[in-house]
């Protein structure tokens, strides 16, 4: 089950039905929560003798201050730095203050500027700072003392473990308020926040940890969180390992209508990308040119030579009895070529993939993609998307949520909206977004391999949404490993497709 991204008013919701429908006391709560963190903490930083804990007045100055407690238990001396009033703390807070102070832990007052910079002469000596100011309650910028001791945490050069959130993040929005924590670690809890997963915020964070703090799974469910991300759980059920009395059929035929006179490499790298990713057979249909040129760096597919834009009847004949289908990449744009893939996608009953240029000969028309909702996936990138709303790639990039359920409910297709976090988005606003994947992947051929992937696992009977999402996930992956073995730079689409089963074993090894 993909892992939900949430709100801060979602969150909120989700924490009240726990301790409300579910009698979960807050507390306890609060006390898993110090828990999660000291157990990452000792993790990450296992030679830790000393931490500073900044703690506000509200739930997660609570937090700090039973981390502060349980590092004690641990052999770790901490010391605490109350940011405001004492008299605020309320509630669980409270609780942890009172407990706190019955057990003398060293705790300091940070009233003013000056009592701040006395208190970071002493802060100074830790080896960690633990940041437990705000939590997703905030909702503005910082201000005085607390935004002066923002900045004076983020000026200590310490490592800096934030407790839920840095302070300073919107828990809604990937947009930081100013100033905002600088964390090298940041533990959340129960599911992820909008600032844990989009940038800036999440360069932020530092590393994520979604912890569980015995916060049910129903509690969260019942939310209707139509927001989440795509994890190596979702992607294994769809790359086990092979049962031994299968076969080529067992795996579907793959038929791909790609190529035209010097876009040729578009339907080798489709072909790739289906064989790699497990399809039993794949087939090609493109011009006689992008056909040799098939035959030989993708020796495995079979081919159909033809003048595609005057061959309609044998391309529709081409196509009958094929598990999945994909059409598009290097295709000619120009009116003729554009009419042809209308005419093509038309009637195709199978599961269909339109890509690239396919997407192209339905600029504006995006209602007509998928009139009788068959089992669809569009694959856009920006400018494509652009094209096919009759907006500007500037417009798209400035809400991709937004635009990618907007397409996906106009097309009624799942849509691949790429990119840096590729959302794929379905027609009743579900969107996961894709962690997976690096800068080194922005070279030309990419998307036609992509597209060849998503075929193959559509061929094989994985549902649309899924077959997009796991797809996506392990292009990334395998990107990701391409970078490790080679660096972000000059890697191309072709290496990325032959380390795909490479890709596949790691995670299935998880």
């Amino acid at each position: 089950m993909s892992l939900k991204i949430v709100t801060a008013e979602q969150m909120r919701r989700i924490d009240r039905r726990a301790t409300e429908r579910f009698s979960i006391p807050s507390l306890l709560l609060m006390e898993n929560a110090a828990i999660a963190v000291v157990d990452a903490m000792f993790a990450r930083y296992a030679d830790c003798e000393r931490a500073s804990i900044f703690c506000g007045p509200g739930s997660n100055g609570g937090d700090g201050l039973a981390v502060a407690r349980h590092l004690e238990n641990r052999g770790v001396v901490p010391a605490v730095f109350l940011v405001g009033e004492r008299s605020k703390f309320a509630g669980d807070a409270a609780a942890n203050l009172e407990i706190c102070e019955r057990l003398a832990i060293p705790m300091i007052d940070v009233r003013d500027a000056d009592s701040l910079e006395a208190a970071l002469v002493h802060a100074a000596d830790a080896d960690v700072v633990v940041d437990a100011i705000f939590g997703t309650g905030l909702n503005r910028a910082p201000e005085g003392l607390l935004a002066e001791t923002i900045r004076a945490i983020n000026e200590l050069t310490l490592p800096i473990v934030s407790v839920d959130l840095p302070s300073g993040a919107n828990a809604s929005s990937g947009e930081p308020f100013d100033p905002c924590v600088q964390a090298s670690l940041t533990v959340s809890f129960a599911a992820p926040k909008l600032c844990h997963v989009f940038d800036p915020a999440a360069t932020l964070c530092g590393e994520v940890i979604v912890a569980d703090i015995s916060i049910p799974d129903a509690a969260v469910q019942d939310e209707n969180v139509l927001l989440a991300l795509t994890t190596p759980a979702d992607v294994r059920p769809h790359i086990a390992p092979r049962a031994a009395a299968t076969h080529k059929g067992t795996y579907g035929h793959v038929g791909i209508v790609a190529g035209s006179f010097g876009r040729s490499g578009a339907a080798v790298m489709c072909a790739r990308g289906a064989i790699r990713s497990g399809a039993g057979l794949v087939s090609v249909a493109s011009d006689p040119e992008a056909a040799r040129l098939v035959n030989a760096g993708s020796i495995e597919s079979m081919t159909l030579p033809a003048d595609l834009i005057d061959s309609r009847p044998e391309v529709a004949r081409f196509l009958e009895g094929k598990d999945a289908v994909l059409i598009g990449p290097g295709l000619r744009d120009d009116e003729e070529s554009y009419s042809f893939v209308r005419d093509i996608a038309g009637p195709i009953e199978q599961p269909l993939i339109i890509d690239a240029s396919g997407l192209n000969a339905f600029a504006g028309k995006a209602k007509d993609l998928n009139p009788h909702a068959r089992p669809r996936i569009i694959t856009p990138h920006p400018g494509e998307m652009a094209r096919l709303l009759g907006t500007k790639t500037s417009e798209i990039q400035a809400d991709r949520i937004g635009t990618a359920r907007n397409a996906a409910r106009l097309s009624n297709c799942i849509v691949v909206l790429k990119g840096h976090q590729t959302l794929i988005a379905d027609p009743d606003g579900h969107v996961n977004v894709n962690p997976t994947g690096n800068p080194g992947m922005a070279s030309g051929g990419m998307g036609d391999v992509l597209s060849g992937m998503i075929a193959a696992f559509l061929a094989r009977g994985v549902d649309p949404f899924d077959a997009a999402c796991a797809a996506v996930y392990l292009h990334g992956f395998t990107g990701d490993l391409l970078k490790e073995e080679m660096g972000d730079t000059g890697l191309a689409a072709m290496d990325l497709a032959e380390r795909i089963p490479l890709a596949i074993t790691n995670l299935r090894k998880g």
